[in-house]
Protein backbone atom coordinates (compact mmCIF):
# COMPACT_ATOMS: atom_id res chain seq x y z
CA UNK A 1 0.00 0.00 0.00
CA UNK A 2 2.90 2.07 0.28
CA UNK A 3 3.52 2.54 -2.87
CA UNK A 4 2.11 4.94 -5.86
CA UNK A 5 1.16 2.22 -8.06
CA UNK A 6 -1.63 0.41 -6.61
CA UNK A 7 -2.87 -3.16 -6.69
CA UNK A 8 -6.34 -3.84 -7.19
CA UNK A 9 -9.48 -5.90 -6.28
CA UNK A 10 -12.36 -5.84 -9.32
CA UNK A 11 -15.84 -6.81 -8.11
CA UNK A 12 -18.32 -7.43 -11.09
CA UNK A 13 -21.49 -6.21 -10.72
CA UNK A 14 -24.69 -6.15 -13.58
CA UNK A 15 -26.97 -2.53 -14.17
CA UNK A 16 -28.86 -4.13 -10.72
CA UNK A 17 -25.67 -4.26 -8.51
CA UNK A 18 -26.02 -7.98 -8.68
CA UNK A 19 -22.78 -10.19 -8.74
CA UNK A 20 -21.99 -11.30 -12.18
CA UNK A 21 -19.79 -14.36 -12.84
CA UNK A 22 -17.29 -13.79 -15.63
CA UNK A 23 -13.86 -15.60 -17.57
CA UNK A 24 -11.01 -13.63 -18.60
CA UNK A 25 -8.25 -15.11 -20.49
CA UNK A 26 -8.92 -18.92 -20.17
CA UNK A 27 -9.11 -18.67 -16.24
CA UNK A 28 -12.05 -19.52 -13.88
CA UNK A 29 -15.35 -17.95 -14.00
CA UNK A 30 -15.90 -15.65 -10.84
CA UNK A 31 -16.94 -11.97 -10.69
CA UNK A 32 -13.65 -11.14 -7.86
CA UNK A 33 -10.54 -10.65 -9.31
CA UNK A 34 -7.50 -9.12 -8.09
CA UNK A 35 -4.85 -6.80 -10.60
CA UNK A 36 -1.67 -7.13 -9.20
CA UNK A 37 0.67 -3.98 -9.48
CA UNK A 38 3.77 -5.85 -9.12
CA UNK A 39 5.12 -2.19 -7.73
CA UNK A 40 8.20 -3.68 -6.22
CA UNK A 41 9.64 -6.21 -8.93
CA UNK A 42 11.80 -4.39 -11.02
CA UNK A 43 10.80 -7.03 -13.47
CA UNK A 44 7.18 -7.00 -13.28
CA UNK A 45 6.83 -10.87 -13.92
CA UNK A 46 8.42 -12.54 -10.59
CA UNK A 47 4.76 -13.94 -9.04
CA UNK A 48 3.63 -14.93 -12.06
CA UNK A 49 6.84 -16.65 -13.21
CA UNK A 50 6.84 -18.15 -9.64
CA UNK A 51 3.40 -19.48 -9.65
CA UNK A 52 3.42 -20.23 -13.23
CA UNK A 53 6.66 -23.01 -12.06
CA UNK A 54 4.57 -23.89 -8.93
CA UNK A 55 1.49 -24.76 -10.99
CA UNK A 56 3.18 -26.69 -13.64
CA UNK A 57 5.83 -29.05 -11.50
CA UNK A 58 3.71 -29.68 -7.86
CA UNK A 59 2.32 -32.13 -6.30
CA UNK A 60 -1.33 -32.55 -7.01
CA UNK A 61 -3.35 -32.51 -3.69
CA UNK A 62 -4.31 -35.46 -2.22
CA UNK A 63 -7.99 -34.96 -2.74
CA UNK A 64 -7.75 -34.82 -6.37
CA UNK A 65 -9.48 -37.79 -7.63
CA UNK A 66 -11.99 -36.33 -6.04
CA UNK A 67 -11.98 -32.78 -6.97
CA UNK A 68 -9.95 -33.04 -10.17
CA UNK A 69 -10.24 -29.11 -11.06
CA UNK A 70 -8.63 -28.35 -8.04
CA UNK A 71 -5.87 -25.22 -8.46
CA UNK A 72 -3.27 -25.50 -5.43
CA UNK A 73 -2.13 -21.54 -6.59
CA UNK A 74 -3.13 -19.10 -9.05
CA UNK A 75 -3.09 -18.78 -12.63
CA UNK A 76 -3.04 -14.85 -14.45
CA UNK A 77 -2.52 -13.31 -17.15
CA UNK A 78 -0.81 -9.74 -18.31
CA UNK A 79 -2.99 -6.76 -18.89
CA UNK A 80 -2.16 -3.04 -19.29
CA UNK A 81 -4.54 -1.17 -17.25
CA UNK A 82 -6.08 2.31 -17.88
CA UNK A 83 -8.10 3.85 -14.87
CA UNK A 84 -10.42 6.77 -16.03
CA UNK A 85 -8.41 7.17 -18.92
CA UNK A 86 -4.94 7.52 -17.07
CA UNK A 87 -2.97 4.58 -18.02
CA UNK A 88 -1.31 3.09 -14.70
CA UNK A 89 1.04 0.15 -16.53
CA UNK A 90 1.67 -3.23 -16.94
CA UNK A 91 -0.31 -5.61 -14.24
CA UNK A 92 -1.20 -9.23 -13.84
CA UNK A 93 -5.06 -10.22 -13.58
CA UNK A 94 -5.14 -13.15 -11.30
CA UNK A 95 -7.57 -15.82 -9.47
CA UNK A 96 -8.30 -15.39 -5.66
CA UNK A 97 -7.17 -18.19 -3.40
CA UNK A 98 -9.97 -19.02 -2.28
CA UNK A 99 -12.42 -21.83 -1.19
CA UNK A 100 -13.56 -22.07 -5.16
CA UNK A 101 -9.88 -22.16 -5.76
CA UNK A 102 -8.80 -24.98 -3.95
CA UNK A 103 -12.48 -26.62 -4.04
CA UNK A 104 -12.81 -26.81 -0.37
CA UNK A 105 -16.31 -28.36 0.79
CA UNK A 106 -18.68 -26.26 1.30
CA UNK A 107 -20.46 -25.08 4.48
CA UNK A 108 -23.88 -26.61 4.81
CA UNK A 109 -26.53 -26.24 7.38
CA UNK A 110 -23.95 -24.56 9.15
CA UNK A 111 -21.58 -27.26 9.23
CA UNK A 112 -17.98 -26.29 8.93
CA UNK A 113 -16.62 -28.70 6.58
CA UNK A 114 -14.01 -26.83 4.62
CA UNK A 115 -11.62 -24.41 6.04
CA UNK A 116 -8.78 -21.63 4.75
CA UNK A 117 -6.41 -19.89 6.93
CA UNK A 118 -4.03 -16.92 5.41
CA UNK A 119 -0.96 -15.90 7.21
CA UNK A 120 -0.19 -12.29 7.06
CA UNK A 121 2.62 -11.54 9.12
CA UNK A 122 6.00 -13.13 10.37
CA UNK A 123 5.53 -13.54 14.09
CA UNK A 124 4.27 -17.13 15.07
CA UNK A 125 2.72 -17.47 11.45
CA UNK A 126 4.48 -20.93 10.60
CA UNK A 127 4.61 -23.07 13.56
CA UNK A 128 5.62 -21.01 15.71
CA UNK A 129 5.26 -20.99 19.32
CA UNK A 130 1.71 -21.81 20.04
CA UNK A 131 -1.03 -19.11 21.94
CA UNK A 132 -4.54 -20.04 23.11
CA UNK A 133 -6.81 -19.03 19.88
CA UNK A 134 -10.67 -17.95 20.38
CA UNK A 135 -13.19 -18.81 18.04
CA UNK A 136 -14.53 -15.64 18.11
CA UNK A 137 -12.14 -13.79 16.37
CA UNK A 138 -10.92 -13.74 13.02
CA UNK A 139 -7.05 -13.51 13.49
CA UNK A 140 -4.97 -16.36 15.65
CA UNK A 141 -1.50 -16.58 15.44
CA UNK A 142 -0.84 -13.82 13.08
CA UNK A 143 -3.60 -15.95 10.36
CA UNK A 144 -6.55 -14.71 8.53
CA UNK A 145 -9.81 -16.50 8.87
CA UNK A 146 -10.77 -16.84 5.09
CA UNK A 147 -13.43 -19.33 4.67
CA UNK A 148 -16.27 -19.80 5.73
CA UNK A 149 -16.66 -16.09 5.93
CA UNK A 150 -15.98 -14.92 9.82
CA UNK A 151 -19.31 -12.56 9.29
CA UNK A 152 -21.01 -15.96 9.36
CA UNK A 153 -19.91 -16.25 12.64
CA UNK A 154 -18.49 -19.63 12.01
CA UNK A 155 -15.08 -19.76 12.84
CA UNK A 156 -12.81 -22.59 14.25
CA UNK A 157 -9.20 -22.48 14.84
CA UNK A 158 -8.77 -25.94 16.39
CA UNK A 159 -7.79 -27.46 13.39
CA UNK A 160 -4.89 -25.41 12.73
CA UNK A 161 -4.16 -25.70 16.78
CA UNK A 162 -4.20 -29.52 16.21
CA UNK A 163 -1.75 -29.49 13.43
CA UNK A 164 0.59 -27.01 15.23
CA UNK A 165 0.70 -28.89 18.68
CA UNK A 166 1.31 -32.31 16.86
CA UNK A 167 3.93 -30.80 14.98
CA UNK A 168 5.39 -29.58 18.42
CA UNK A 169 4.97 -32.25 21.10
CA UNK A 170 4.20 -35.45 19.50
CA UNK A 171 6.69 -38.80 20.13
CA UNK A 172 8.99 -39.36 17.42
CA UNK A 173 7.43 -42.95 17.08
CA UNK A 174 3.81 -41.12 16.62
CA UNK A 175 5.33 -37.98 14.59
CA UNK A 176 6.25 -41.25 11.96
CA UNK A 177 3.46 -43.18 12.10
CA UNK A 178 0.67 -40.02 11.70
CA UNK A 179 2.05 -37.10 10.09
CA UNK A 180 1.07 -38.47 6.54
CA UNK A 181 -2.74 -38.45 7.79
CA UNK A 182 -2.48 -34.86 8.93
CA UNK A 183 -0.21 -33.05 6.03
CA UNK A 184 -0.11 -33.60 2.49
CA UNK A 185 3.37 -34.47 2.92
CA UNK A 186 4.60 -34.16 -1.05
CA UNK A 187 3.12 -31.05 -1.43
CA UNK A 188 4.74 -29.44 1.67
CA UNK A 189 8.10 -31.47 0.57
CA UNK A 190 7.65 -29.60 -3.17
CA UNK A 191 6.90 -25.79 -1.04
CA UNK A 192 10.38 -26.24 1.09
CA UNK A 193 12.01 -26.79 -2.54
CA UNK A 194 10.63 -24.60 -4.63
CA UNK A 195 10.64 -21.67 -1.79
CA UNK A 196 14.38 -22.72 -1.14
CA UNK A 197 15.55 -22.43 -4.99
CA UNK A 198 13.46 -19.29 -5.08
CA UNK A 199 14.93 -17.90 -2.01
CA UNK A 200 11.25 -17.09 -1.06
CA UNK A 201 12.20 -15.92 2.26
CA UNK A 202 8.99 -13.71 2.26
CA UNK A 203 6.87 -17.29 1.81
CA UNK A 204 8.64 -18.84 4.59
CA UNK A 205 6.28 -17.22 7.16
CA UNK A 206 4.09 -15.19 5.71
CA UNK A 207 2.10 -15.14 1.99
CA UNK A 208 1.06 -18.36 2.45
CA UNK A 209 -2.14 -20.11 2.99
CA UNK A 210 -2.77 -23.64 5.04
CA UNK A 211 -6.12 -25.75 4.53
CA UNK A 212 -8.51 -28.12 4.89
CA UNK A 213 -10.67 -30.16 2.04
CA UNK A 214 -12.69 -30.76 4.95
CA UNK A 215 -12.11 -31.16 8.35
CA UNK A 216 -14.92 -33.57 9.19
CA UNK A 217 -13.21 -36.53 7.57
CA UNK A 218 -9.94 -37.65 6.75
CA UNK A 219 -8.64 -34.52 6.05
CA UNK A 220 -4.95 -33.15 5.92
CA UNK A 221 -3.61 -30.00 6.30
CA UNK A 222 -2.68 -28.17 3.09
CA UNK A 223 -0.30 -25.36 2.25
CA UNK A 224 -0.79 -22.89 -1.07
CA UNK A 225 2.19 -20.33 -1.99
CA UNK A 226 1.01 -16.13 -2.78
CA UNK A 227 2.33 -13.08 -3.51
CA UNK A 228 5.94 -14.34 -4.04
CA UNK A 229 7.70 -10.77 -5.29
CA UNK A 230 10.38 -11.33 -2.86
CA UNK A 231 12.30 -14.44 -4.94
CA UNK A 232 14.48 -14.63 -8.02
CA UNK A 233 17.17 -12.23 -6.28
CA UNK A 234 15.34 -9.56 -5.29
CA UNK A 235 13.42 -8.79 -1.65
CA UNK A 236 9.98 -7.54 -0.73
CA UNK A 237 12.06 -4.00 -1.11
CA UNK A 238 13.10 -4.64 -4.28
CA UNK A 239 17.00 -5.20 -3.49
CA UNK A 240 19.28 -7.20 -4.36
CA UNK A 241 19.53 -10.57 -2.56
CA UNK A 242 22.68 -12.92 -2.72
CA UNK A 243 22.43 -15.90 -4.66
CA UNK A 244 23.76 -17.91 -1.48
CA UNK A 245 20.89 -16.57 0.87
CA UNK A 246 19.63 -18.95 3.68
CA UNK A 247 16.43 -19.24 3.07
CA UNK A 248 14.63 -21.05 5.85
CA UNK A 249 15.27 -20.17 9.33
CA UNK A 250 12.20 -21.57 10.93
CA UNK A 251 11.46 -24.92 9.86
CA UNK A 252 9.78 -26.87 12.28
CA UNK A 253 7.86 -28.89 10.66
CA UNK A 254 10.04 -29.33 7.93
CA UNK A 255 12.59 -30.45 10.77
CA UNK A 256 10.41 -33.01 12.10
CA UNK A 257 9.99 -34.81 8.50
CA UNK A 258 13.62 -34.67 7.99
CA UNK A 259 14.12 -35.72 11.29
CA UNK A 260 11.29 -38.34 12.25
CA UNK A 261 10.05 -39.73 8.91
CA UNK A 262 12.82 -42.59 8.04
CA UNK A 263 12.58 -41.72 3.97
CA UNK A 264 11.86 -38.29 3.55
CA UNK A 265 15.36 -37.29 3.44
CA UNK A 266 16.24 -39.56 0.34
CA UNK A 267 13.17 -38.73 -0.55
CA UNK A 268 13.63 -34.41 -0.86
CA UNK A 269 17.13 -35.34 -2.25
CA UNK A 270 15.46 -37.25 -4.93
CA UNK A 271 12.89 -35.16 -5.88
CA UNK A 272 15.34 -32.40 -5.86
CA UNK A 273 17.40 -33.86 -8.11
CA UNK A 274 14.64 -34.86 -10.62
CA UNK A 275 13.03 -31.39 -10.65
CA UNK A 276 16.67 -30.59 -12.06
CA UNK A 277 16.83 -32.77 -14.87
CA UNK A 278 13.51 -31.31 -15.86
CA UNK A 279 11.39 -27.99 -15.18
CA UNK A 280 14.61 -27.06 -12.91
CA UNK A 281 16.75 -27.16 -15.41
CA UNK A 282 18.68 -23.67 -15.87
CA UNK A 283 17.57 -23.19 -19.28
CA UNK A 284 14.14 -24.03 -18.89
CA UNK A 285 14.03 -21.62 -15.74
CA UNK A 286 15.69 -18.43 -17.70
CA UNK A 287 13.37 -19.55 -20.83
CA UNK A 288 10.21 -18.87 -18.60
CA UNK A 289 11.63 -15.19 -18.01
CA UNK A 290 12.75 -14.38 -21.78
CA UNK A 291 9.20 -15.50 -23.13
CA UNK A 292 7.41 -12.73 -20.54
CA UNK A 293 10.62 -10.19 -21.37
CA UNK A 294 9.96 -10.73 -25.01
CA UNK A 295 6.37 -10.57 -24.79
CA UNK A 296 6.27 -7.01 -22.66
CA UNK A 297 9.08 -6.07 -25.72
CA UNK A 298 7.48 -6.84 -28.44
CA UNK A 299 4.16 -5.12 -26.92
CA UNK A 300 5.91 -1.64 -26.38
CA UNK A 301 3.93 -2.75 -22.88
CA UNK A 302 7.99 -2.77 -21.20
CA UNK A 303 8.29 1.06 -22.80
CA UNK A 304 5.18 2.63 -21.25
CA UNK A 305 5.94 0.67 -17.87
CA UNK A 306 9.27 2.51 -18.02
CA UNK A 307 7.86 6.31 -18.69
CA UNK A 308 5.04 5.75 -16.63
CA UNK A 309 7.16 4.34 -13.47
CA UNK A 310 10.86 4.51 -13.60
CA UNK A 311 12.11 6.05 -10.34
CA UNK A 312 8.76 6.52 -8.71
CA UNK A 313 9.22 5.51 -5.12
CA UNK A 314 13.29 4.65 -5.70
CA UNK A 315 12.80 1.82 -8.41
CA UNK A 316 14.72 2.34 -11.62
CA UNK A 317 13.18 0.46 -14.30
CA UNK A 318 15.57 -1.14 -16.95
CA UNK A 319 14.10 -4.55 -18.26
CA UNK A 320 17.56 -5.59 -20.06
CA UNK A 321 19.06 -4.91 -16.95
CA UNK A 322 16.94 -6.98 -14.84
CA UNK A 323 16.85 -9.60 -16.89
CA UNK A 324 20.31 -10.21 -16.96
CA UNK A 325 20.80 -9.53 -13.65
CA UNK A 326 17.91 -12.49 -13.10
CA UNK A 327 19.90 -14.92 -15.48
CA UNK A 328 23.01 -14.73 -13.72
CA UNK A 329 21.27 -14.80 -10.55
CA UNK A 330 20.13 -18.33 -11.52
CA UNK A 331 22.98 -19.51 -12.64
CA UNK A 332 24.91 -18.97 -8.96
CA UNK A 333 21.42 -20.27 -6.85
CA UNK A 334 21.34 -23.21 -8.57
CA UNK A 335 25.47 -23.93 -7.61
CA UNK A 336 23.87 -22.74 -4.33
CA UNK A 337 21.28 -25.45 -3.82
CA UNK A 338 22.67 -28.10 -6.09
CA UNK A 339 25.13 -28.25 -3.04
CA UNK A 340 23.29 -27.56 -0.57
CA UNK A 341 20.53 -30.80 -1.76
CA UNK A 342 23.48 -32.75 -2.82
CA UNK A 343 23.16 -32.84 -6.68
CA UNK A 344 25.56 -33.69 -9.37
CA UNK A 345 25.14 -32.35 -12.87
CA UNK A 346 26.60 -35.74 -13.86
CA UNK A 347 24.07 -38.50 -13.59
CA UNK A 348 25.13 -42.28 -14.34
CA UNK A 349 22.65 -43.48 -17.13
CA UNK A 350 23.36 -46.92 -16.73
CA UNK A 351 25.77 -49.26 -16.30
CA UNK A 352 25.86 -52.45 -18.64
CA UNK A 353 27.55 -55.56 -17.43
CA UNK A 354 28.89 -55.78 -20.86
CA UNK A 355 30.89 -52.70 -20.39
CA UNK A 356 34.28 -51.90 -18.69
CA UNK A 357 33.90 -50.45 -15.34
CA UNK A 358 35.95 -47.60 -16.73
CA UNK A 359 33.38 -46.68 -19.60
CA UNK A 360 29.77 -45.20 -18.81
CA UNK A 361 27.13 -43.17 -20.67
CA UNK A 362 26.03 -40.11 -18.67
CA UNK A 363 24.14 -37.16 -18.54
CA UNK A 364 25.66 -34.18 -18.03
CA UNK A 365 24.09 -30.40 -18.20
CA UNK A 366 21.87 -32.20 -20.39
CA UNK A 367 23.93 -33.34 -22.76
CA UNK A 368 24.52 -37.13 -23.25
CA UNK A 369 28.34 -38.16 -22.71
CA UNK A 370 30.76 -41.08 -22.88
CA UNK A 371 32.87 -40.94 -19.67
CA UNK A 372 35.89 -43.89 -20.42
CA UNK A 373 39.07 -44.05 -18.28
CA UNK A 374 38.57 -41.33 -16.36
CA UNK A 375 37.91 -39.03 -19.67
CA UNK A 376 34.68 -37.35 -20.70
CA UNK A 377 33.65 -37.73 -24.82
CA UNK A 378 30.96 -36.48 -26.47
CA UNK A 379 29.41 -39.07 -29.07
CA UNK A 380 31.53 -38.79 -31.51
CA UNK A 381 34.45 -39.09 -29.70
CA UNK A 382 35.21 -35.69 -29.67
CA UNK A 383 36.73 -35.40 -25.74
CA UNK A 384 35.07 -32.86 -23.86
CA UNK A 385 37.27 -30.44 -20.85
Amino acid sequence: MRFAKKSYAIKLKDEFGQKIDTTFLGMRSDNYWILDAMAVDKARMRTRVAMDLWLDFSAKPYYIDAKPKVCNGSRGRFVEVYVNDSYEGIYCLMERIDRKQLKLKKTKDNTINGVLYKSSSWRGSFFGELTPYDNNSDTWMRYEYEYPDPEDSLITWAPLYDAMLFADTASSEVFAEQAADKYDIPVFMDYFLFTTLLSARDNCGKNLYLSYYDINQASKLLITPWDMDHSFGRMYNSDEEPANTACWKTRKLFQRFEDDLPEYHTQLLDRYASLRRSSWAADSLKQRFTDYFQLLEQTNAAQREVERWNGVDNIDLDFASEEAYIYAWLDNRLSYTDSLFQYSHITTMYDSPCQSTATRKIIRNGQLLILRDNKTYTLQGQEVR
